[in-house]
């Protein structure tokens, strides 16, 4: 019997199978957890760090020492502050956490209201020549805040959500990347 021999309990395998996955596990089981919630557990916290940069959770982990918070203070304060640029402040304070990187945290957080900042996605806005883009990619908490605002207003022209048309600029700059390379190897 196949099943008798396995060591490992079948509901944690399928916890494991769902976290394969770690964006939909994100957008789905976290963004959920914190909705209820208002605060991220440090593994949550951390899951989201290494999805968008895994290179930078050593540093993020020191700014959160440095900062003598843990990834669940830092998020219970997020969740406090009032306005949009409360929470990326909030957020920047940190060591080691960037734009792109408190960008990922907020998308996570409020799918609804903030998106990924990525270099991939703003080229493709600036290539379209969408209205209202910072001309530079974002610097600052006000930049990414209008890059924020100029992603909301496409995705509702698309009827899209804000996480699919991230996916959707995202991969239309890696295609044309992809072609432009084939183009020039042939």
């Amino acid at each position: 019997m196949v099943g008798s021999s396995l060591r490992m309990d079948i509901a944690e395998l399928k916890r494991l199978v769902e976290l394969y996955d770690l964006e939909t596990y994100l957008f789905e089981t976290v963004s959920k957890d914190f909705k209820q919630k208002q605060t991220l557990t440090t593994f949550e916290f951390f899951a989201i760090i290494t999805w968008k940069s895994n290179r930078s959770k050593t540093k993020v982990r020191e700014g959160l020492a440095a900062a003598g918070k843990s990834a669940s203070d830092l998020m219970r304060d997020v969740s406090r502050g009032e306005k949009t640029e409360a929470k990326v402040e909030t957020l920047l304070r940190i060591g080691g956490i960037g734009l792109p990187i408190a960008s990922a945290i907020l998308a996570v957080c409020y799918p609804d209201e903030f998106t990924v900042l990525d270099i991939r996605a703003w080229t493709t806005l600036r290539d379209i020549s969408a209205e209202s883009l910072p001309s530079c990619y974002p610097q600052d908490s006000g930049d990414y805040l209008r890059y924020c605002q100029v992603c909301r207003d496409l995705a509702n022209e698309a009827g899209l959500s804000l996480r699919n048309l991230d996916r959707g600029l995202w991969a239309k700059n890696w295609e044309d990347n992809l072609r432009a390379f084939i183009m020039n190897k042939a």
